[in-house]
């Protein structure tokens, strides 16, 4: 059976990032026989559900061929793809892996030799607050977590300031900040430096993506203490970390943007290799996508894969998250399994 639904996930307060706010995403769920994969689409990204849907039925033919045998030719198939969207590359790749490893009655992260002990703890991750108030609101019953992740980019570089400044008067963990491409390039030259005393990790895409000389410029421009910087937005595929090596200290790797399980591994080595660090990142997704990427947790420094903890309702259980601390389940193929 292939087959590809809508996956409405209605979240539980509007998350606001510098590309917008929302209240639903509207995914779509892959399946191909017992494997799941999941589609994100963000508003922010061009691919729709029907982009989608018409690159799985245009290569039904392919996953039908691959479902004959037992176990399947993963990367086979895999290679065999023609571009495409990377979502909808993506959640195949999933659904995949998914049924390779039901088929072999294996957790993902066991053929792959990775221990889970190895997976580091994920951050949270703060909408853009209303107001500072707002924030300590949501700070309240966050403080406990080892790992923060601010979005920021509000389009009020002094408040941007006064919401990082805030929380760490607040909380002593972990703390990063993330602009989502909010700063032009003069912006983030003032900013950065501006929290340099915040004793940030890192702060994630504070430039627009598109123009990787930019980051370059950046690097070339801003003091020698500044503060770590990770690209997101601006990586889309290994040429974007080639592009970037010597500017950035890190990137931030997502299932939905380099088309699934497979790219990403290849693309953890192609940083590693390059010196970089390596965050594995997430949309807002069901427990489908989350869990696909939390099996490669093992291999990265910072996981951000903290979306089904913003959802009303997940439908799907999959990976754990007790404050920060991420347990995978047991299951073969994701684990992951369909609510009723």
């Amino acid at each position: 059976m292939i087959a590809v639904t809508p996956l409405l996930l209605t979240l539980k307060h509007p998350f606001r990032i510098a590309h917008g706010s929302s209240l639903v995403r509207n995914n779509a769920l892959v399946r191909i026989g017992p494997g799941f994969g999941e589609a994100a689409l963000p508003p922010y990204y061009p691919t729709t559900f029907q982009d989608v849907k018409e690159y799985v039925l245009d290569n039904e033919n392919l996953l039908i061929d691959a479902l004959r045998s037992n176990p399947i030719d993963l990367i086979g198939t895999l290679s065999k793809l023609p571009p495409g969207p990377s979502p909808a590359i993506a959640a195949i790749d999933q659904a995949l892996h998914d049924l390779w490893g039901k088929q072999l009655g294996k957790p993902l992260f066991s053929l792959f030799g990775i221990h889970p002990s190895a997976i580091p703890p994920s951050s949270y991750a703060l909408p853009i607050p209303e107001s500072l108030a707002d924030l300590d609101d949501q700070l309240d019953s966050l403080l406990h977590f080892p790992f923060l992740k601010l979005k920021i980019g509000s389009g009020n570089p002094d408040f941007d300031e006064a919401i990082v400044r805030r929380t760490r008067e607040r909380f002593d963990g972990t703390l990063c900040a993330d602009v989502n491409a909010g700063w032009a390039l003069d912006v983030a030259l003032k900013m950065i430096p501006a929290m340099a005393d915040l004793d940030l990790a890192f702060i994630e895409q504070p430039i627009k993506a598109g123009e990787n000389d930019d980051w370059h410029l950046l690097k070339r421009m801003l003091p020698n203490n500044r503060v770590p910087l990770i690209a997101d937005e601006s990586v889309q595929g290994p040429n974007d970390i080639i592009e970037l090596a010597g500017a950035v200290s890190g990137v931030n790797i997502k299932l939905a943007k380099c088309g699934g399980i497979q790219p990403a591994i290849r693309m953890i080595q192609l940083a590693r290799t390059l010196d970089l660090s390596v965050m594995l990142g997430c949309m807002i997704e069901s427990s489908v996508a989350l869990t696909a990427a939390a099996h490669l947790g093992g291999l990265v420094d910072y996981l951000d894969l903290d979306g089904q903890l913003h959802l009303a309702k997940d439908p799907f259980s999959g990976l754990s998250f007790d404050a920060g601390k991420i347990s995978l389940p047991a299951g073969p193929g994701l684990g992951v399994v369909e609510r009723t």
